[in-house]
Parts: C-alpha cells; sequence; structure tokens
C-alpha cells in the first residue's frame, strides 16, 4: 500500500466507497488523516476503524483539505453531483486517489497511457515489457488494482498508471516521468461538454510532464486535434518501431501495431530499450474482452472483443480477421455504428442484439446481410451455423459490439462472459450431439 504521508493530519472526505474510494480510505487512515466517507448507493457494513461515515450535509466542511471523488462522479458535465457543488461552494479542492499517490514522494518512475481506445493493452504491454526485462513494474488507475493498493517498487521500478479522461479531470498535480495519448475518438461527450472538453480533459495528461519531456500521440484526427492544447510539443507515435514477426493472436490488427510501438516508445522515454521486442512480446497474452480468443471448432475460431463498445474499436477487429459473422449491438453511442460502417468488406453476415437492432439494421440495410437476433445466445448459434454452412477459410464469430452494454449487462465484462459461456455450452451440445450419432 502506497501511504500519502503528506495527508498527515489533515481532514478528507470521500464520496464513492467502490475499489478506489476505498483504497484511498485506507491509505489516508494509515497516513493518520481523518476521514469522513459517503457513497450514494453502497455503504459497507463494516466501515475502516477510524472512518467516519456521515452524510455530506454533517461534513465539517470548512475543516475538510480535500474531498476525494471517484471518477465516475460527475463533477461539472452533464451537472454536477451535489457534493461536488458543495465543495466547490466551500472551496475544498476535488481530487482523486492519484493525486493522493502522485503526492506521496514516490520513488519509482510513472508512466500515464490514456487515450479513447487501446489504453489498457498498451498498459498491460508496459508492464508485460517491464516484467520481462527484469525490472520491477506495477500497473493500476483505471485498470485492475486501485492506485493507493499498489507498492512502490522503489527507484529502479516503474508504475504504470492507465488514466481515463474522468480521471484525468480530477487528478491535479499530476506528475509524470513519461505520457502517450493514443487516440481521441467522440466517447463520453456529456461529461466533457461536447467535443472540446473532451480533448481538453485528455491535454492534461501533458500538464504532468516537465517542460523537458515529450508527450506521444497517436496519428489520428483526435490527436491532431489535441495539438491545440498542448502545453509543450508532442511527438507522434511511429508504428514502423513495433516489430512485424513473431507477434501472438493476442496481438493481431493494425491497431495493435500502434498499442505496441506506443509502449516501446514509452520504454524509450525512461532511456530503456532492448535487442529484439519481438521476443519479449511473444508470450503477451492479452486482456480479457479484448479480441479475445475463446475457441476453435470444425473451421470457426471465436473471439470476444466485448471491450468495443464504439465503432472506432469494433472497426479494428473487423480489419483483423478475413471471413467475419459479427455480433454487434447493445445500447447504441451517437454516431450509430461510427467508423465500423466503414469496416465491412470482411463481414459476411451480421447478427444484431440490444436496445439498437433497429437502428444497426437500417445503417447497414444493403450493404451486409443482417439478421435481427435479440440477444447472443440466438446470435451466436445463428452465426456458427452460417459459418459452417459456408465453410469460408478464416470464418470467425466475432463479438465486436459497436455499443454500450448497459441494455442487456451490468458492463462489458458481464457481456463478454456471456459470450464466452453461450460459446462454451453451445460447442458442447455439438459435442454431445456429434458423440450420439458415432
Amino acid at each position: 500500500m502506497i501511504i500519502p504521508h503528506q495527508m498527515k493530519g489533515k481532514s478528507v472526505a470521500i464520496l464513492g466507497l467502490g475499489r478506489s474510494g476505498m483504497g484511498a480510505c485506507h491509505a489516508l487512515l494509515a497516513a493518520e488523516a481523518k476521514c469522513y466517507i459517503y457513497d450514494d448507493h453502497q455503504i459497507p457494513d463494516h466501515s475502516p476503524k477510524g472512518a467516519m461515515i456521515t452524510a455530506p450535509d454533517a461534513w465539517p466542511w470548512a475543516e475538510l483539505d480535500a474531498l476525494v471523488i471517484s471518477p465516475g462522479i460527475p463533477t461539472t458535465y452533464p451537472k454536477p453531483h451535489p457534493v461536488a457543488s458543495m465543495a466547490k461552494a466551500n472551496g475544498v479542492p476535488i481530487i482523486s486517489d492519484i493525486t493522493l499517490m502522485t503526492g506521496a514522494g514516490i520513488k519509482a518512475k510513472i508512466i500515464g497511457i490514456t487515450g479513447t481506445n487501446g489504453k489498457s493493452t498498451t498498459t498491460s504491454l508496459v508492464t508485460h515489457l517491464l516484467h520481462r526485462m527484469g525490472i520491477s513494474a506495477q500497473s493500476g488507475g483505471n485498470i485492475g488494482t486501485p492506485v493507493m493498493a499498489l507498492d512502490d517498487p522503489g527507484p529502479d521500478g516503474v508504475i504504470v498508471l492507465e488514466l481515463s479522461s474522468y480521471q484525468l479531470d480530477i487528478s491535479p498535480g499530476l506528475k509524470l516521468d513519461a505520457a502517450a495519448v493514443l487516440n481521441i475518438t467522440p466517447d463520453h461527450l456529456d461529461r466533457h461538454g461536447g467535443w472540446d472538453g473532451y480533448v481538453a480533459s485528455k491535454a492534461r495528461i501533458a500538464d504532468a510532464l516537465s517542460q523537458s519531456q515529450n508527450l506521444l500521440i497517436g496519428n489520428d484526427a483526435g490527436c491532431q486535434a489535441l495539438a491545440n492544447h498542448l502545453s509543450h510539443q508532442g511527438v507522434q507515435i511511429d508504428p514502423k518501431c513495433a516489430p512485424q514477426t513473431g507477434l501472438p493472436p493476442s496481438l493481431r490488427g493494425a491497431h495493435n501495431q500502434m498499442n505496441i510501438a506506443a509502449a516501446i516508445s514509452l520504454l524509450g522515454q525512461l532511456g530503456i530499450s532492448a535487442d529484439d521486442w519481438g521476443n519479449l512480446l511473444s508470450d503477451f497474452v492479452g486482456l480479457p474482452h479484448r479480441m479475445e480468443w475463446v475457441a476453435h471448432h470444425k473451421g470457426v475460431d471465436f473471439i470476444n472483443d466485448s471491450k468495443a463498445t464504439n465503432g472506432v474499436a469494433a472497426a479494428k477487429a473487423l480489419n483483423s480477421f478475413p471471413n467475419i459473422y459479427w455480433i454487434a449491438g447493445g445500447r447504441m453511442k451517437d454516431d450509430v455504428l461510427g467508423d465500423a460502417i466503414n469496416a465491412l468488406d470482411h463481414v459476411c453476415q451480421a447478427y444484431l442484439i440490444g436496445e439498437c437492432t433497429d437502428h444497426f439494421a437500417e445503417a447497414l440495410d444493403g450493404l451486409v446481410p443482417y439478421h435481427k437476433s435479440g440477444d447472443i445466445i440466438v446470435a451466436t448459434r445463428q452465426a456458427y451455423d452460417a459459418a459452417r454452412h459456408d465453410a469460408k477459410p478464416g470464418a470467425t464469430v466475432l463479438l465486436s459490439p459497436a455499443a454500450a452494454s448497459f441494455d442487456q449487462f451490468a458492463n462489458f465484462e458481464e457481456r463478454g462472459t456471456y459470450f464466452r459461456d453461450a460459446v462454451e455450452s453451445m460447442l458442447s451440445q455439438d459435442h454431445k450431439r456429434d458423440q450420439a450419432h458415432v
């Protein structure tokens, strides 16, 4: 655990008692800070010893030194949470657990990675490469472990942070040794007051670097727009620095070339290099729900890309396989299919699920054959049967929804797990049927 000794004797309120909020609470108590905690939805049965669970109306606002707020809670758009408004009215700084961490005198180098897509994979890639090179490293932030639950790996180690736009908005004083913005495409616009606000939130990562350090940026139109917000120079990520051979299936696709290049370039910013990056990447297994290989059966691969919650991410998956039976749909984003509509060359048929079925059907009409499947179980069966019937080489049943999951599932992880289970159940039934006919 990282202990923010700079908060000793301070009074801090915490709003949101999920993983990051509770991690911050434990760390603050270890630093001998006074903690007032609250959550609109979940109050722990047993609060950490020393923390005071009280409604924000009862907090001693005049004594508070900071409000640690969970990233999912809006502070400005589309409407500030009432407690955020109370903090602003009382002149109490709103910060994140990341602010606490980076102010705690960390001895390790710290890398920050943001972007609309690819930041989790790139964070994992950087951490994987460091481990393979024998360098002590930990990762956290928007992925995996809450930052206050990490341990400082010391002056020879590295902490790799995945940073969302929400986190960047509430992390004043963030200090990084290297940083990258991978790409910027329309997403979460309601939380940032529109496109300009979203780009500006990503640009905040540049403020965490010293004037002598360069921010690595992607080559998409959003990153070009970012340049107008940068306080100092950005350097474009060059995909040519990524190895072309020896890569595992989890790193398939042009988008992963950019992720690999970003990871290598970030390490280069810290003066870390290797003779054979391909060898170091050869055993990278990838992350669940991100181009995750699930099964192969009778000439058909099943790929779980449930994390593709927008058209840009789905387009990358659609460009990565030769003959695709595409499962798409959920809660639609503002741009309907977005970039995915221009990435249909490899799609044999589409199987539509969820709230946006009719909208996706209208967008795909005349471009690819589609079926209104309704749910993942039906869609998986229909897609597999069609792939078996067509018997095309490299046939792939691909869940890459291009939509949010919240119409039918709690999150994209639950959706991806449901797809995995549907594949497993279907193939088990097929196996039993095959055995019965032997």
